[in-house]
Protein backbone atom coordinates (compact mmCIF):
# COMPACT_ATOMS: atom_id res chain seq x y z
CA UNK A 1 0.00 0.00 0.00
CA UNK A 2 2.47 2.65 0.71
CA UNK A 3 4.57 1.54 -2.18
CA UNK A 4 1.39 2.41 -4.50
CA UNK A 5 1.21 5.64 -2.16
CA UNK A 6 4.12 6.65 -3.18
CA UNK A 7 3.94 5.59 -6.73
CA UNK A 8 0.55 7.87 -7.10
CA UNK A 9 2.16 10.94 -5.56
CA UNK A 10 5.21 11.03 -7.75
CA UNK A 11 2.90 10.47 -10.68
CA UNK A 12 0.75 14.18 -9.49
CA UNK A 13 3.58 15.93 -8.19
CA UNK A 14 5.12 17.32 -11.04
CA UNK A 15 1.54 18.56 -12.55
CA UNK A 16 0.60 19.84 -9.29
CA UNK A 17 3.65 22.28 -9.27
CA UNK A 18 3.17 23.14 -13.12
CA UNK A 19 -0.34 24.30 -12.05
CA UNK A 20 0.65 25.98 -8.59
CA UNK A 21 3.23 27.80 -10.29
CA UNK A 22 1.05 28.76 -13.40
CA UNK A 23 -1.74 30.26 -11.15
CA UNK A 24 1.15 31.94 -8.64
CA UNK A 25 2.26 33.56 -11.88
CA UNK A 26 -1.97 34.97 -12.50
CA UNK A 27 -1.92 36.21 -9.04
CA UNK A 28 1.36 38.55 -9.59
CA UNK A 29 -0.71 40.04 -12.20
CA UNK A 30 1.12 43.12 -13.41
CA UNK A 31 4.08 43.39 -11.46
CA UNK A 32 5.16 39.84 -13.39
CA UNK A 33 4.58 41.50 -16.37
CA UNK A 34 6.59 44.56 -15.56
CA UNK A 35 9.35 42.46 -13.94
CA UNK A 36 9.89 40.21 -17.18
CA UNK A 37 9.61 43.85 -19.40
CA UNK A 38 6.04 43.39 -21.16
CA UNK A 39 4.17 46.19 -19.96
CA UNK A 40 5.06 47.77 -23.26
CA UNK A 41 4.02 45.70 -25.92
CA UNK A 42 0.63 44.82 -26.10
CA UNK A 43 0.61 42.33 -28.51
CA UNK A 44 3.10 40.06 -26.53
CA UNK A 45 0.76 40.51 -23.26
CA UNK A 46 -2.13 39.43 -24.92
CA UNK A 47 -0.37 35.94 -26.91
CA UNK A 48 0.61 35.43 -22.95
CA UNK A 49 -2.36 35.50 -21.46
CA UNK A 50 -3.57 33.07 -24.03
CA UNK A 51 -0.64 31.13 -23.60
CA UNK A 52 -1.04 31.07 -20.00
CA UNK A 53 -4.17 30.35 -20.05
CA UNK A 54 -4.43 27.26 -21.60
CA UNK A 55 -1.38 25.76 -20.00
CA UNK A 56 -3.22 26.87 -16.81
CA UNK A 57 -6.53 24.51 -17.56
CA UNK A 58 -4.54 21.60 -19.50
CA UNK A 59 -2.16 21.39 -16.58
CA UNK A 60 -5.73 21.68 -14.21
CA UNK A 61 -6.81 18.83 -16.52
CA UNK A 62 -3.53 16.36 -16.27
CA UNK A 63 -3.87 16.57 -12.16
CA UNK A 64 -6.99 16.20 -12.00
CA UNK A 65 -6.74 13.19 -14.66
CA UNK A 66 -3.85 11.60 -12.49
CA UNK A 67 -5.85 11.93 -9.07
CA UNK A 68 -8.69 9.90 -10.60
CA UNK A 69 -6.67 7.16 -12.12
CA UNK A 70 -3.49 6.86 -9.31
CA UNK A 71 -5.45 8.05 -6.54
CA UNK A 72 -9.21 6.99 -6.96
CA UNK A 73 -9.66 4.06 -9.57
CA UNK A 74 -5.64 2.46 -8.53
CA UNK A 75 -5.81 3.22 -5.06
CA UNK A 76 -9.37 3.36 -3.70
CA UNK A 77 -11.40 1.88 -5.97
CA UNK A 78 -8.96 -1.47 -6.45
CA UNK A 79 -8.08 -1.92 -3.05
CA UNK A 80 -12.19 -2.55 -2.34
CA UNK A 81 -12.97 -4.64 -5.07
CA UNK A 82 -9.66 -6.29 -4.90
CA UNK A 83 -9.37 -6.37 -9.21
CA UNK A 84 -7.27 -3.63 -11.07
CA UNK A 85 -9.69 -0.91 -12.64
CA UNK A 86 -9.91 -1.35 -16.17
CA UNK A 87 -8.20 0.85 -18.82
CA UNK A 88 -11.08 1.97 -20.27
CA UNK A 89 -12.39 3.81 -17.55
CA UNK A 90 -9.61 5.50 -16.89
CA UNK A 91 -9.49 6.39 -20.76
CA UNK A 92 -12.99 7.53 -20.51
CA UNK A 93 -12.27 9.76 -17.29
CA UNK A 94 -9.44 11.23 -19.44
CA UNK A 95 -10.92 11.68 -21.83
CA UNK A 96 -14.36 13.73 -20.51
CA UNK A 97 -11.63 15.83 -18.03
CA UNK A 98 -9.76 16.88 -21.61
CA UNK A 99 -12.75 17.98 -23.26
CA UNK A 100 -14.18 20.21 -20.29
CA UNK A 101 -10.78 21.74 -20.40
CA UNK A 102 -11.15 22.54 -23.96
CA UNK A 103 -14.16 24.04 -23.36
CA UNK A 104 -13.35 25.74 -21.14
CA UNK A 105 -10.29 27.50 -23.14
CA UNK A 106 -12.66 28.23 -25.68
CA UNK A 107 -15.06 29.89 -23.51
CA UNK A 108 -12.89 31.27 -20.82
CA UNK A 109 -9.65 32.31 -22.43
CA UNK A 110 -10.47 32.99 -25.92
CA UNK A 111 -14.01 34.18 -25.07
CA UNK A 112 -15.86 31.67 -27.21
CA UNK A 113 -19.34 31.02 -27.80
CA UNK A 114 -19.67 27.49 -26.72
CA UNK A 115 -23.62 27.12 -27.70
CA UNK A 116 -21.96 27.38 -31.64
CA UNK A 117 -19.47 25.63 -30.58
CA UNK A 118 -21.46 22.37 -29.00
CA UNK A 119 -23.54 22.82 -32.00
CA UNK A 120 -21.23 22.67 -34.75
CA UNK A 121 -19.32 19.15 -32.70
CA UNK A 122 -23.21 17.78 -32.61
CA UNK A 123 -22.87 18.32 -36.60
CA UNK A 124 -19.42 16.56 -36.78
CA UNK A 125 -20.55 13.96 -34.43
CA UNK A 126 -23.31 12.86 -36.33
CA UNK A 127 -21.88 12.54 -39.79
CA UNK A 128 -18.62 10.64 -37.80
CA UNK A 129 -20.85 8.74 -35.96
CA UNK A 130 -22.47 7.01 -39.57
CA UNK A 131 -19.11 6.47 -40.45
CA UNK A 132 -17.88 4.82 -37.79
CA UNK A 133 -20.72 3.22 -36.60
CA UNK A 134 -18.77 -0.33 -35.65
CA UNK A 135 -16.22 1.32 -34.34
CA UNK A 136 -18.49 3.10 -31.84
CA UNK A 137 -20.27 0.11 -31.38
CA UNK A 138 -17.38 -1.65 -30.20
CA UNK A 139 -16.70 1.33 -27.90
CA UNK A 140 -20.07 1.66 -26.37
CA UNK A 141 -19.76 -2.47 -25.93
CA UNK A 142 -16.91 -1.86 -24.03
CA UNK A 143 -18.30 0.76 -21.62
CA UNK A 144 -21.02 -1.52 -21.02
CA UNK A 145 -18.84 -4.46 -20.44
CA UNK A 146 -16.79 -2.43 -17.92
CA UNK A 147 -20.24 -1.23 -16.15
CA UNK A 148 -21.71 -4.34 -16.11
CA UNK A 149 -18.34 -6.21 -14.65
CA UNK A 150 -19.65 -9.56 -15.25
CA UNK A 151 -16.02 -10.36 -16.29
CA UNK A 152 -13.05 -8.83 -14.58
CA UNK A 153 -9.21 -8.39 -15.72
CA UNK A 154 -7.17 -11.51 -14.49
CA UNK A 155 -10.64 -13.95 -14.45
CA UNK A 156 -10.28 -17.25 -16.47
CA UNK A 157 -13.58 -17.49 -18.90
CA UNK A 158 -14.88 -19.65 -21.81
CA UNK A 159 -15.96 -17.77 -24.90
CA UNK A 160 -18.71 -20.17 -26.51
CA UNK A 161 -20.10 -19.08 -30.53
CA UNK A 162 -22.56 -21.29 -32.51
CA UNK A 163 -20.73 -22.85 -35.20
CA UNK A 164 -16.79 -22.09 -33.71
CA UNK A 165 -15.17 -23.84 -31.58
CA UNK A 166 -15.10 -22.18 -27.74
CA UNK A 167 -12.30 -20.08 -26.55
CA UNK A 168 -10.72 -20.46 -23.11
CA UNK A 169 -8.64 -18.12 -21.48
CA UNK A 170 -7.25 -15.14 -18.98
CA UNK A 171 -8.76 -12.20 -19.81
CA UNK A 172 -6.33 -9.63 -19.96
CA UNK A 173 -7.71 -6.26 -21.10
CA UNK A 174 -10.94 -4.46 -22.25
CA UNK A 175 -9.79 -1.65 -24.53
CA UNK A 176 -12.04 0.81 -26.32
CA UNK A 177 -12.41 -1.20 -29.58
CA UNK A 178 -11.16 -4.69 -28.41
CA UNK A 179 -11.00 -7.42 -25.80
CA UNK A 180 -7.63 -9.37 -24.94
CA UNK A 181 -7.94 -13.17 -23.54
CA UNK A 182 -4.50 -14.97 -23.06
CA UNK A 183 -5.40 -18.87 -24.07
CA UNK A 184 -3.77 -21.50 -22.83
CA UNK A 185 -1.10 -21.90 -25.87
CA UNK A 186 0.33 -18.75 -24.84
CA UNK A 187 -1.63 -16.70 -27.91
CA UNK A 188 -3.60 -13.64 -27.13
CA UNK A 189 -6.84 -14.19 -29.20
CA UNK A 190 -8.21 -10.18 -29.77
CA UNK A 191 -11.70 -9.84 -30.31
CA UNK A 192 -14.43 -7.10 -31.02
CA UNK A 193 -16.25 -5.55 -28.12
CA UNK A 194 -19.00 -5.94 -29.66
CA UNK A 195 -18.64 -9.34 -30.66
CA UNK A 196 -17.53 -10.21 -27.40
CA UNK A 197 -20.80 -8.58 -25.79
CA UNK A 198 -22.86 -10.92 -28.16
CA UNK A 199 -20.76 -13.70 -26.83
CA UNK A 200 -22.10 -16.49 -24.35
CA UNK A 201 -19.39 -16.70 -21.72
CA UNK A 202 -18.65 -19.28 -18.84
CA UNK A 203 -16.93 -17.32 -16.00
CA UNK A 204 -14.73 -19.71 -13.76
CA UNK A 205 -13.64 -17.08 -11.55
CA UNK A 206 -16.91 -16.27 -10.27
CA UNK A 207 -18.77 -16.75 -7.83
CA UNK A 208 -15.38 -19.17 -6.32
CA UNK A 209 -12.12 -18.95 -8.19
CA UNK A 210 -12.12 -23.22 -8.48
CA UNK A 211 -14.35 -25.44 -10.35
CA UNK A 212 -15.42 -29.13 -10.13
CA UNK A 213 -14.24 -31.77 -12.95
CA UNK A 214 -14.16 -35.36 -12.88
CA UNK A 215 -11.55 -38.01 -14.56
CA UNK A 216 -12.77 -41.80 -14.97
CA UNK A 217 -10.98 -44.65 -14.46
CA UNK A 218 -12.64 -48.30 -15.43
CA UNK A 219 -11.45 -51.26 -12.94
CA UNK A 220 -12.30 -54.92 -12.78
CA UNK A 221 -15.67 -55.58 -11.01
CA UNK A 222 -14.03 -57.73 -8.67
CA UNK A 223 -11.67 -55.25 -7.40
CA UNK A 224 -13.38 -54.65 -4.09
CA UNK A 225 -15.06 -50.82 -4.48
CA UNK A 226 -13.34 -49.62 -0.89
CA UNK A 227 -9.95 -50.46 -2.24
CA UNK A 228 -10.46 -49.06 -5.85
CA UNK A 229 -11.82 -45.63 -3.72
CA UNK A 230 -8.96 -45.43 -1.23
CA UNK A 231 -6.32 -46.33 -4.24
CA UNK A 232 -7.71 -44.05 -6.63
CA UNK A 233 -8.27 -40.78 -4.01
CA UNK A 234 -4.53 -41.40 -2.99
CA UNK A 235 -3.34 -40.92 -6.57
CA UNK A 236 -5.42 -37.81 -7.01
CA UNK A 237 -4.47 -36.12 -3.88
CA UNK A 238 -0.87 -36.52 -4.82
CA UNK A 239 -1.28 -34.72 -7.78
CA UNK A 240 -3.31 -32.24 -7.23
CA UNK A 241 -0.72 -31.70 -4.25
CA UNK A 242 2.35 -31.74 -6.96
CA UNK A 243 0.57 -29.34 -9.28
CA UNK A 244 -0.69 -26.90 -6.69
CA UNK A 245 2.63 -26.68 -5.14
CA UNK A 246 3.33 -23.49 -2.87
CA UNK A 247 -0.14 -22.02 -3.52
CA UNK A 248 -1.45 -23.96 -0.70
CA UNK A 249 -3.11 -27.13 0.08
CA UNK A 250 -5.45 -28.45 -2.72
CA UNK A 251 -9.27 -29.50 -1.72
CA UNK A 252 -9.41 -32.89 -0.90
CA UNK A 253 -10.88 -35.52 -4.05
CA UNK A 254 -13.48 -38.15 -3.43
CA UNK A 255 -14.41 -41.39 -5.28
CA UNK A 256 -17.69 -42.45 -6.35
CA UNK A 257 -18.79 -45.53 -8.55
CA UNK A 258 -20.42 -44.08 -11.73
CA UNK A 259 -21.68 -46.71 -13.63
CA UNK A 260 -21.21 -50.79 -14.17
CA UNK A 261 -20.10 -51.68 -17.60
CA UNK A 262 -19.76 -54.83 -19.17
CA UNK A 263 -16.12 -54.11 -19.32
CA UNK A 264 -15.82 -53.44 -15.43
CA UNK A 265 -16.89 -50.56 -12.97
CA UNK A 266 -16.94 -46.94 -13.95
CA UNK A 267 -15.15 -44.70 -10.66
CA UNK A 268 -15.21 -41.02 -11.60
CA UNK A 269 -12.57 -39.06 -9.41
CA UNK A 270 -13.87 -35.57 -8.68
CA UNK A 271 -11.72 -32.54 -7.56
CA UNK A 272 -11.50 -29.00 -7.62
CA UNK A 273 -8.58 -26.79 -8.17
CA UNK A 274 -8.85 -23.11 -9.72
CA UNK A 275 -8.91 -23.00 -13.82
CA UNK A 276 -5.25 -22.20 -14.91
CA UNK A 277 -4.66 -25.65 -13.08
CA UNK A 278 -7.98 -27.20 -14.21
CA UNK A 279 -5.79 -28.49 -18.00
CA UNK A 280 -3.22 -30.13 -16.39
CA UNK A 281 -5.14 -31.46 -13.41
CA UNK A 282 -6.84 -34.68 -15.28
CA UNK A 283 -3.84 -35.98 -17.26
CA UNK A 284 -1.74 -35.73 -14.22
CA UNK A 285 -4.65 -37.60 -12.07
CA UNK A 286 -5.02 -40.08 -14.89
CA UNK A 287 -1.00 -40.55 -14.87
CA UNK A 288 -0.92 -40.99 -10.88
CA UNK A 289 -3.91 -43.29 -11.23
CA UNK A 290 -1.88 -45.81 -13.38
CA UNK A 291 1.15 -45.61 -10.73
CA UNK A 292 -0.89 -46.18 -7.52
CA UNK A 293 -2.92 -49.43 -9.63
CA UNK A 294 0.81 -50.79 -10.55
CA UNK A 295 2.20 -50.66 -7.37
CA UNK A 296 -1.14 -52.39 -5.75
CA UNK A 297 -1.08 -55.27 -8.48
CA UNK A 298 -3.81 -53.58 -10.46
CA UNK A 299 -4.45 -52.33 -13.75
CA UNK A 300 -7.24 -50.34 -15.47
CA UNK A 301 -10.26 -52.80 -17.16
CA UNK A 302 -10.21 -53.11 -21.03
CA UNK A 303 -13.41 -54.12 -22.87
CA UNK A 304 -13.47 -57.77 -23.42
CA UNK A 305 -14.01 -59.10 -27.28
CA UNK A 306 -14.63 -62.29 -28.58
CA UNK A 307 -15.15 -63.67 -25.44
CA UNK A 308 -17.58 -66.96 -24.57
CA UNK A 309 -20.33 -64.51 -23.62
CA UNK A 310 -20.39 -60.73 -24.41
CA UNK A 311 -23.82 -58.92 -23.42
CA UNK A 312 -25.66 -61.84 -23.56
CA UNK A 313 -24.85 -63.17 -26.86
CA UNK A 314 -23.53 -67.02 -27.06
CA UNK A 315 -20.92 -68.03 -28.56
CA UNK A 316 -21.46 -71.63 -30.58
CA UNK A 317 -19.47 -74.21 -30.66
CA UNK A 318 -17.60 -75.84 -33.30
CA UNK A 319 -20.44 -78.36 -34.55
CA UNK A 320 -22.93 -75.95 -33.42
CA UNK A 321 -21.00 -73.22 -36.23
CA UNK A 322 -20.88 -75.80 -38.97
CA UNK A 323 -24.61 -76.52 -39.11
CA UNK A 324 -25.18 -72.87 -38.52
CA UNK A 325 -22.79 -72.30 -42.16
CA UNK A 326 -24.38 -75.16 -43.65
CA UNK A 327 -28.26 -73.78 -43.19
CA UNK A 328 -27.09 -70.66 -45.35
CA UNK A 329 -28.88 -70.97 -48.77
CA UNK A 330 -25.71 -70.39 -50.50
CA UNK A 331 -23.43 -73.12 -48.63
CA UNK A 332 -26.48 -75.38 -48.83
CA UNK A 333 -25.04 -78.76 -49.78
CA UNK A 334 -21.90 -78.49 -49.12
CA UNK A 335 -20.33 -82.08 -47.37
CA UNK A 336 -19.74 -82.29 -43.41
CA UNK A 337 -16.09 -82.22 -43.87
CA UNK A 338 -16.33 -78.85 -46.28
CA UNK A 339 -18.73 -77.19 -43.09
CA UNK A 340 -16.01 -78.45 -40.58
CA UNK A 341 -12.92 -76.31 -42.48
CA UNK A 342 -15.36 -73.58 -42.81
CA UNK A 343 -15.52 -73.47 -39.09
CA UNK A 344 -12.61 -73.89 -38.52
CA UNK A 345 -11.63 -70.89 -40.27
CA UNK A 346 -14.14 -68.50 -39.22
CA UNK A 347 -13.47 -65.75 -37.14
CA UNK A 348 -16.54 -64.59 -34.41
CA UNK A 349 -16.96 -60.98 -33.72
CA UNK A 350 -19.64 -59.18 -31.50
CA UNK A 351 -20.66 -55.83 -33.41
CA UNK A 352 -22.23 -53.18 -30.85
CA UNK A 353 -24.94 -51.00 -32.10
CA UNK A 354 -24.92 -48.35 -34.80
CA UNK A 355 -21.06 -50.01 -35.83
CA UNK A 356 -21.08 -49.92 -39.46
CA UNK A 357 -20.42 -53.80 -41.03
CA UNK A 358 -20.55 -52.89 -44.71
CA UNK A 359 -20.15 -49.94 -46.36
CA UNK A 360 -22.22 -49.20 -49.76
CA UNK A 361 -19.55 -48.61 -52.63
CA UNK A 362 -16.56 -50.32 -51.27
CA UNK A 363 -15.12 -53.75 -52.12
CA UNK A 364 -14.91 -56.52 -49.62
CA UNK A 365 -13.64 -59.56 -49.15
CA UNK A 366 -15.54 -61.33 -46.39
CA UNK A 367 -18.56 -63.21 -46.15
CA UNK A 368 -20.73 -62.34 -43.02
CA UNK A 369 -22.88 -65.14 -41.51
CA UNK A 370 -25.53 -63.31 -38.35
CA UNK A 371 -25.70 -65.97 -35.58
CA UNK A 372 -27.39 -63.34 -33.21
CA UNK A 373 -28.76 -60.22 -33.21
CA UNK A 374 -30.28 -57.31 -35.89
CA UNK A 375 -28.68 -55.81 -38.56
CA UNK A 376 -30.20 -52.78 -41.58
CA UNK A 377 -29.40 -52.71 -45.02
CA UNK A 378 -29.69 -49.25 -46.78
CA UNK A 379 -28.89 -49.10 -50.30
CA UNK A 380 -26.85 -46.30 -51.60
CA UNK A 381 -28.20 -43.04 -53.10
CA UNK A 382 -26.46 -42.30 -55.86
CA UNK A 383 -26.40 -43.81 -58.67
CA UNK A 384 -30.15 -45.17 -57.94
CA UNK A 385 -27.99 -48.23 -56.63
CA UNK A 386 -29.87 -51.44 -56.17
CA UNK A 387 -30.97 -52.63 -53.00
CA UNK A 388 -29.43 -56.12 -53.10
CA UNK A 389 -30.29 -56.91 -49.25
CA UNK A 390 -33.65 -57.02 -47.60
CA UNK A 391 -34.01 -54.13 -44.83
CA UNK A 392 -33.93 -56.21 -41.99
CA UNK A 393 -31.30 -59.12 -41.58
CA UNK A 394 -31.80 -61.52 -39.08
CA UNK A 395 -30.31 -64.50 -37.54
CA UNK A 396 -29.07 -66.93 -40.37
CA UNK A 397 -28.78 -64.29 -43.11
CA UNK A 398 -25.69 -64.29 -44.97
CA UNK A 399 -24.48 -61.23 -46.83
CA UNK A 400 -22.78 -60.26 -49.39
CA UNK A 401 -21.89 -63.12 -51.80
CA UNK A 402 -21.63 -60.78 -54.60
CA UNK A 403 -19.10 -59.48 -53.42
CA UNK A 404 -16.58 -61.74 -52.57
CA UNK A 405 -17.51 -64.66 -55.05
CA UNK A 406 -18.29 -61.74 -58.15
CA UNK A 407 -15.98 -58.76 -56.85
CA UNK A 408 -18.95 -56.59 -57.08
CA UNK A 409 -18.86 -53.45 -54.55
CA UNK A 410 -21.28 -53.39 -51.38
CA UNK A 411 -24.60 -51.94 -53.12
CA UNK A 412 -25.72 -51.26 -49.26
CA UNK A 413 -24.74 -50.19 -46.34
CA UNK A 414 -24.91 -52.35 -43.36
CA UNK A 415 -24.91 -51.55 -39.35
CA UNK A 416 -25.97 -53.17 -36.02
CA UNK A 417 -29.33 -52.38 -34.94
CA UNK A 418 -28.62 -54.26 -31.74
CA UNK A 419 -25.50 -56.12 -30.33
CA UNK A 420 -24.95 -58.74 -32.71
CA UNK A 421 -22.71 -61.99 -33.34
CA UNK A 422 -20.99 -62.05 -36.84
CA UNK A 423 -19.76 -65.11 -38.48
CA UNK A 424 -16.85 -63.92 -40.66
CA UNK A 425 -15.61 -66.36 -43.67
CA UNK A 426 -12.84 -64.34 -45.50
CA UNK A 427 -11.32 -64.89 -49.18
CA UNK A 428 -8.85 -67.18 -47.84
CA UNK A 429 -11.13 -70.00 -46.39
CA UNK A 430 -13.01 -70.16 -49.59
CA UNK A 431 -10.59 -70.09 -51.16
CA UNK A 432 -8.93 -73.20 -49.33
CA UNK A 433 -12.70 -75.13 -49.49
CA UNK A 434 -11.93 -74.72 -53.57
CA UNK A 435 -9.09 -75.82 -53.08
CA UNK A 436 -9.57 -78.81 -50.80
CA UNK A 437 -12.86 -79.93 -52.62
CA UNK A 438 -13.28 -78.25 -56.49
CA UNK A 439 -16.63 -80.00 -56.14
CA UNK A 440 -17.64 -77.17 -53.64
CA UNK A 441 -16.73 -74.53 -56.24
CA UNK A 442 -19.62 -76.08 -58.21
CA UNK A 443 -21.86 -76.55 -55.55
CA UNK A 444 -21.75 -72.71 -54.24
CA UNK A 445 -21.90 -71.21 -58.23
CA UNK A 446 -24.86 -72.85 -58.50
CA UNK A 447 -26.51 -71.50 -55.52
CA UNK A 448 -25.20 -68.15 -55.93
CA UNK A 449 -27.12 -68.44 -59.69
CA UNK A 450 -30.01 -69.10 -57.57
CA UNK A 451 -29.49 -66.28 -55.34
CA UNK A 452 -28.54 -63.61 -57.40
CA UNK A 453 -30.67 -62.40 -60.54
CA UNK A 454 -28.20 -61.70 -63.35
CA UNK A 455 -30.37 -58.09 -63.46
CA UNK A 456 -28.86 -57.80 -59.78
CA UNK A 457 -25.01 -57.55 -60.83
CA UNK A 458 -23.12 -55.84 -62.92
CA UNK A 459 -21.89 -58.54 -65.47
CA UNK A 460 -23.55 -57.33 -68.12
CA UNK A 461 -25.66 -60.22 -68.75
CA UNK A 462 -28.70 -59.90 -70.91
CA UNK A 463 -30.42 -63.11 -70.49
CA UNK A 464 -33.26 -63.35 -67.92
CA UNK A 465 -30.48 -64.82 -65.51
CA UNK A 466 -32.68 -68.37 -65.37
CA UNK A 467 -31.15 -71.63 -66.10
CA UNK A 468 -27.69 -73.20 -66.98
CA UNK A 469 -26.48 -70.12 -68.69
CA UNK A 470 -26.60 -68.26 -65.98
CA UNK A 471 -24.70 -70.83 -63.66
CA UNK A 472 -22.30 -70.83 -66.23
CA UNK A 473 -21.42 -67.47 -66.52
CA UNK A 474 -21.59 -67.19 -62.89
CA UNK A 475 -18.31 -69.83 -62.41
CA UNK A 476 -17.03 -68.05 -64.92
CA UNK A 477 -16.68 -64.86 -63.55
CA UNK A 478 -16.37 -66.78 -60.19
CA UNK A 479 -12.63 -68.76 -61.60
CA UNK A 480 -11.15 -64.89 -62.44
CA UNK A 481 -11.72 -64.52 -58.78
CA UNK A 482 -10.12 -68.12 -57.69
CA UNK A 483 -7.42 -68.50 -60.08
CA UNK A 484 -5.31 -72.08 -60.55
CA UNK A 485 -8.50 -74.15 -59.50
CA UNK A 486 -8.30 -78.13 -60.80
CA UNK A 487 -12.06 -77.83 -61.46
CA UNK A 488 -14.25 -81.31 -62.49
CA UNK A 489 -15.88 -81.23 -65.86
CA UNK A 490 -19.53 -80.33 -65.53
CA UNK A 491 -22.06 -83.31 -65.23
CA UNK A 492 -24.98 -82.54 -67.29
CA UNK A 493 -26.75 -84.68 -64.77
CA UNK A 494 -25.62 -82.39 -62.09
CA UNK A 495 -28.26 -82.15 -59.12
CA UNK A 496 -29.26 -78.58 -58.79
CA UNK A 497 -29.71 -77.94 -54.98
CA UNK A 498 -33.27 -75.70 -54.29
CA UNK A 499 -32.91 -72.46 -52.68
CA UNK A 500 -35.44 -70.33 -51.78
CA UNK A 501 -35.11 -66.44 -53.52
CA UNK A 502 -34.87 -64.26 -50.26
CA UNK A 503 -32.30 -61.95 -51.11
CA UNK A 504 -28.94 -62.60 -48.91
Amino acid sequence: MRTTLRDALSKILLPGLLTVGIFTFFYLGGDAYQTFGLAAVDSTRKVLKYVLGVAAFLSLAVLAQRVIRYVIFDGIVASATGTPVPKLLSQISGLIIYIVALSACAGIVFDQDLTVLWAASGVAGLVLGMALRELLQDVFAGIALNIDRAVRIGEYVQLHKAGDSSISGQLLEISWRTTRIKDFSGDVVIIPNSKFSAITITNFSQPEAVSYRSAIVTLDTRVPPTRAIRILQAAALEALTGLIGNDGAPPQPWVEVKSIKPEGAEYAIYFKAEWRFLASARPLILQAALSHLAQAGLEPAVPRQNTDTEMGLQVPGKERLAQLIGEAPLLRGLSARDLTLLSEGARLTVEQPDRVIAQAGEAGTVLFLLLEGLLSAEASRRNGARQSLSPMLRPGDLFDPSVVLLGEAHACTVRARTPALLCELDYDVINRLFRTNPEAFDVVGRNLAALVPAKSTSLGWEETGEGEDWADEVRRQMRHLFPGLALPSRREDAAVIPVSRKAH
